[in-house]
């Protein structure tokens, strides 16, 4: 569907359509900065972006520098820390978590443009809306994560695919390859435009596409088993049934259909209603009851659109959709279903679009996202005082991290100021402790046998173990090896609160004698 002054990219923001999705963005901005964190996400996945970052900036290749031996990287697509390596020049954290977040208002903007072309003004706006003050969004505004980037060049490929002419093609290709560069799961819409293309009978179009998508998947396959052969490869992480307890095996495909119901049940009862409305506690029968009307919509929007052919967009949607319902239980949560947010909110905003309501009542559609809106607004309204209150504290040198990640960054400077540059340090968090030590480590290994354990360390060529609060593995695996093999452990450190220790490992007796 092509709307007047889009097709050649004139009147963006100079009709009354484009000047409100502006301002969408730009609220989505404002809010942003009033609940920007300057601290670090706790998960780790931020820090390693950073390091690959800071590795492409000082030359040295697109390596781990935060193991042992700064081997090759071959788990995240390069395009994020190619990225970071060219603010870091700019400045630091705070100049690429100010780039996440315009991504972030990007996307809002760019959703609006991509809803009006295939689905109708109407929908779309109110899509940009809510993303404008979705409390998941703007959390993912300041996290150095992928996300950010990730959604937005999702969304522009699908938008550039409503373009009929070869440039259009071409563009929503190049964005396709660039968001495959920024996470795996980008295989998705890579793979969608060519399929979209098949289903249309465009054959020369999707022969070429897809001679690309399988170039691209082929490239980064032949590179990650040129990098890091013994590392375990996209599918064998997706059959594991934890990737945390490797102990427990794989799943089969009886397994597999299990756990793709588990899932779905997962993200529509209690995933969907988290992104919607923020994070609650447990899944309410009123927060259950909007994630399902939610999901019914858009399965009703997607089956409409899909009347008049399956384009890249309703490709996407069954891609992605199946992909992280395959993907393990384990991170089944908001990260993993924000990149389809946008396309869910357009689908199920234009089920409501088409009810077929009197003329006099159609404007009460709007009744329905304005009433998701305010508790997006609550919910940001309720957070804003608490950021400020980070912010100051960050500028008086207090980060308000949380108080475990909190006490293992002290103990990694006390490392960086306590422990020689060539130590390795065993430790849960191998990157964030990097990030505040330099020093080198690795995840203790994930097994309940002790001796495992042990063997892992001294095959790491580990020189210190810490023991956080960061994570439950840590007393599952690593404190009863400590326990089984006291003669090899010394404590040289212990603080913070919850309280995180290091210990010196020591030379087995064989080893001495």
């Amino acid at each position: 569907m092509t709307d007047p002054g889009t097709a050649d990219g004139r009147g963006l923001v100079r009709d009354g359509f484009g000047l409100t999705a502006l301002g969408f963005a730009f609220a989505h901005l404002g809010l942003g900065l009033l609940l920007f964190e300057p601290t670090l996400f706790p998960g780790g996945d931020n820090a390693g972006y950073l390091i690959l970052g800071d590795a492409l900036r000082s030359g040295e290749g697109y390596r781990d520098l935060h193991l042992p031996g700064t081997p090759l990287h071959a788990r995240y697509p390069p395009l994020l820390p190619v990225v970071l390596a060219g603010l870091g020049w700019i400045g630091g954290v705070l100049v690429a978590k100010i780039a996440i977040l315009v991504m972030t208002t990007l996307t809002v903007w760019a959703t609006a443009h991509f809803g009006r072309r295939w689905i109708g003004g109407g929908p779309a706006l109110a899509a940009a809306g809510l993303l404008a003050v979705n409390p998941t969004l703007l959390e993912y505004g300041h996290y150095v994560l992928s996300e950010g980037p990730f959604v937005l060049l999702i969304v522009i490929a699908l938008w550039l695919s409503q373009r009929d002419d070869g440039r259009g093609a071409l563009l929503a290709m190049v964005t396709a390859v660039a968001a495959f560069a920024t996470r795996t799961a980008g295989m998705t819409v890579l793979m969608a435009l060519p399929l979209a293309w098949l289903l249309a009978r465009q054959y020369r179009r999707a022969a070429w596409t897809m001679l690309v998508a399988v170039g691209t998947l082929a490239a980064w396959a032949f590179y990650q088993r040129w990098a890091a052969a013994d590392q375990p490869g996209y599918l064998a992480v997706l059959l594991l049934v934890d990737p945390y307890s490797p102990e427990v095996g794989t799943v089969g495909f009886a397994g597999l259909i299990e756990r793709a119901a588990q899932n779905c049940w997962a993200h529509v009862s209690r995933v969907l209603p988290d992104i919607l409305l923020g994070p609650g506690n447990g899944s309410g029968g009123g927060r259950i009851l909007l994630g399902v009307t939610t999901a019914s919509a858009a399965l009703l929007g997607w089956t409409g659109a899909a009347r008049s052919g399956l384009g890249a967009p309703e490709v996407f949607t069954i891609l992605y959709a199946g992909l992280i319902a395959l993907w393990p239980s384990v991170w089944t949560d908001q990260r993993f279903l924000l990149p389809l947010l946008p396309v869910v909110l357009l689908l199920a905003l234009s089920a409501l679009w088409r009810l077929p309501l009197r003329p006099g009542v159609r404007r009460l559609r709007w009744a329905v996202p304005v009433v998701i809106a305010i508790f997006g607004i609550a919910w940001a309204v309720a957070a804003i005082p608490g950021r400020v209150a980070c912010v100051a504290s960050y500028r008086a040198d207090r980060p308000c991290d949380v108080p475990a990640s909190s006490s293992l960054y002290a103990s990694a400077r006390w490392a960086r100021e306590n422990t020689p540059p060539e130590a390795v340090i065993a430790n849960r968090k191998p990157r964030l402790f990097y990030w505040y030590s330099r020093r080198r480590g690795d995840v203790y290994p994930f097994s309940a046998d002790a001796a495992t354990v042990m063997k892992g360390l001294d095959a790491m060529g580990a020189s210190y173990v810490v023991v956080d609060q960061v994570s439950g593995t840590t007393g599952r695996y690593l404190i009863p090896a400590i326990r089984a093999f006291p003669s090899r452990f010394e404590l040289v450190y212990e603080g913070g609160e919850p309280v995180t220790v290091v210990l010196r490992l020591l030379p087995a007796k064989a080893d001495i004698e």
